[in-house]
């Protein structure tokens, strides 16, 4: 009972993630066709936000499609782009440090058989497995929930940005689509209510006061992305302090003879 109890507690952080980004991905979704059905010749009605998730189409089709193209992927987890937010998240897993602590070792692939490379993904798995659900999680089982909070906030604001961005960019795409249309094939002039001009505005309002009061800089993380860094870097503090536990744990598997030593 306590062990379901504990993951419960763990899965909380990620389903409360995924809550949020269907909610604000429906919501932008939906005021954008609302605020924008005359230019894509629809007639949509205000609705409150439990009669729009009741509605089949929306339960069966977009809320789906919501979590296979944001949440699953997981674009600030495993993406190998080189974008600064992704870049930054990505640098401050701690197995990075058990990654490094090989390649800083004078045994190399050939000398030594638990020789950690990037490819093999072993640190990932000692640090996610024996050390981070092992070894921390006996001392103190509020550190795991604490750090996957942190990384589950920069997630939300970073998903939150791209939403955001992409309808806008759809808002400004479909007025110069409507526009055009009507240059050619009726009489040009400004079809706009103010609401289709704020919106676009108020999404772009929002990503700048995102990435204003939490920036990924390497020197000077701030917001989430500083809270982030100083859970991760606690963890790979422990790590430091824990050498005889790595060397059990990696350097002697299987057998293993070689010791860490740094070069």
């Amino acid at each position: 009972m306590a062990n379901k109890l504990k993951k419960s507690n763990l899965k909380e952080p990620k389903r409360r993630l995924e809550r949020l980004v269907v909610l604000l991905a429906l919501l932008v979704a939906y005021f954008y066709i609302y605020v924008y059905q005359n230019m894509l010749h629809i007639k949509v009605e205000l609705l409150d936000f439990q009669t729009l998730i009741q509605i089949p189409l929306v339960a069966l089709v977009i809320i789906p499609l919501i979590h296979c193209l944001i949440i699953k992927p997981d674009p600030l987890q495993r993406s190998p782009s080189q974008r600064k937010a992704i870049r930054f998240f990505q640098n401050e897993f701690p197995s990075k440090y058990i990654l490094e602590r090989c390649r800083r070792c004078r045994e190399d692939e050939n000398s030594c058989p638990n020789y950690i490379k990037a490819e093999s993904y072993a640190h990932i798995r000692y640090w996610f497995h024996d050390i981070f659900h092992g070894e921390i999680e006996k001392e103190d089982p509020s550190k795991i929930k604490d750090t996957f909070d942190k990384s589950y906030t920069c997630k939300l604001l970073y998903y939150s940005s791209w939403i955001l961005g992409v309808f806008s960019v759809l808002a400004i795409f479909i007025i110069a689509i409507h526009h055009a249309y009507l240059y050619f094939f009726k009489e040009l002039k400004f079809d706009l209510t103010s609401l289709q001009v704020f919106f676009p505005l108020v999404c772009v309002s929002i990503i700048i006061l995102i990435k204003k009061l939490n920036k990924p800089d390497e020197s000077r993380p701030s917001g989430t992305w500083h809270a982030w860094r100083e859970v991760n870097r606690i963890h790979v503090s422990w790590l430091k302090s824990h050498e005889g536990l790595l060397a059990n744990l990696i350097c002697e598997e299987s057998g293993g003879t070689k010791r860490f030593v740094e070069r």
